[in-house]
């Protein structure tokens, strides 16, 4: 077993991994049965999050363990209602969330540079989950959320990406429209995770194959949306042959906002590309669509919206628009 004293140390100095879910903006019903260990309630419901809002169910229950860090009870109450009903698929899901939330406490840095005794305990707690995920496997596909939680926890622990690649594949076989599947996945080529943004870019527009007959190219604007940061992490448009393509990102914002017209959110982002594809009638448009409905968040600091009316201009006068909606259609963006 790991030393005691070496894991408290850990868990106190230990930061949450950057892009760790955050709570969703519904409200956080679920936390609260949690906190009352209403077990049957969240069961009752787990239907309608897994057809509406798996990545809210996700968030929700991610957000209160990193914050709560309550673990020893939380994993008694874990041990409660696995043993009154050990095939309930919610609580395989809040388990699965649950180790991959305390095994993240555990982590300081990549995974290869852990000692090998951290290394070892960091990936018993992974396959704490895993198992629990496996028990319940019979109904994988009643809920996408079952893929996208395997996929992530075979990302977190493996030295390659094999395991999951597998398990992406079998899981758009069943929902290839579920975007938290393609999130969880998109994290194996991520520039900002170790990979490359050639193997990103394969990755996305093999993403949109998948997606095209609901999404269109939106998935490829999804995708690079969320790979999005700031300072060097910030997605730049190099020559007329780099990457990303700004045609495909562009074509995906417009479809995603066809479908999406009171999105705030994915108009902001697409402005903020534009601004930096140097794509003048693009961003005016937006810019005009707009007007001071600007969500700072969106715009990295490389390529804020100041900066960006001062290199391309605002355009002309603001065009009325229906009013838009503060929520993105990007999940967890």
């Amino acid at each position: 077993m790991f030393p005691s004293l070496l894991l408290s140390l850990l868990l106190a100095s230990a930061a949450a991994e950057p892009g760790a879910a955050s709570a969703t903006a519904k409200p956080p019903v679920l936390q609260k049965l949690w906190a009352e260990r209403k077990f049957d309630a969240i069961e009752r419901g787990l239907r309608d999050w897994c057809l509406s809002d798996g990545a809210g169910f996700e968030a929700q229950f991610d957000n209160y363990f990193r914050t709560t860090q309550s673990w020893a009870a939380d994993r008694s109450a874990l041990a409660q209602w696995r043993q009154q009903a050990p095939e309930s698929l919610a609580g395989a899901l809040v388990e699965a969330i649950y180790w991959r939330a305390y095994a993240s406490q555990l982590r300081l840095g990549a995974i290869g540079q852990l000692p090998k005794e951290a290394m070892d305990f960091y990936q018993e707690q992974l396959g704490h989950g895993k198992a629990r995920l496996q028990q319940v496997k019979a109904q994988a596909n009643a809920c996408p959320l079952w893929h996208s939680l395997n996929i992530s926890l075979q990302l977190d622990g493996a030295v390659s990406s094999r395991s999951a690649a597998r398990a992406y594949l079998d899981a758009v076989q069943v929902f290839p429209n579920d975007l938290q599947i393609h999130f969880a996945m998109s994290l194996a080529y991520s520039p900002r995770r170790g990979g490359s943004l050639v193997q990103f870019d394969q990755f996305a527009r093999r993403a949109v194959f998948f997606t095209r007959s609901v999404e269109g190219g939106a998935m490829y604007a999804r995708l690079y949306w969320r790979e999005d940061g700031n300072g060097s992490e910030a997605i730049q448009f190099r020559e007329q042959r780099g990457l990303p393509e700004w045609r495909m990102v562009k074509a995906g914002f417009e479809d995603l906002l066809q479908r999406n017209p009171q999105d705030l959110r994915g108009r902001n982002k697409f402005a903020s590309f534009a601004c930096r594809a140097n794509d003048r009638a693009t961003y005016h448009k937006l810019r005009q669509e707009l007007g001071e409905r600007i969500v700072p968040e969106l715009w990295p600091d490389v390529a804020g919206v100041d900066a960006c009316d001062r290199k391309l201009g605002k355009g002309g006068a603001a065009v009325a628009t229906p009013a838009v909606q503060a929520g993105g259609v990007n999940s967890r963006s």
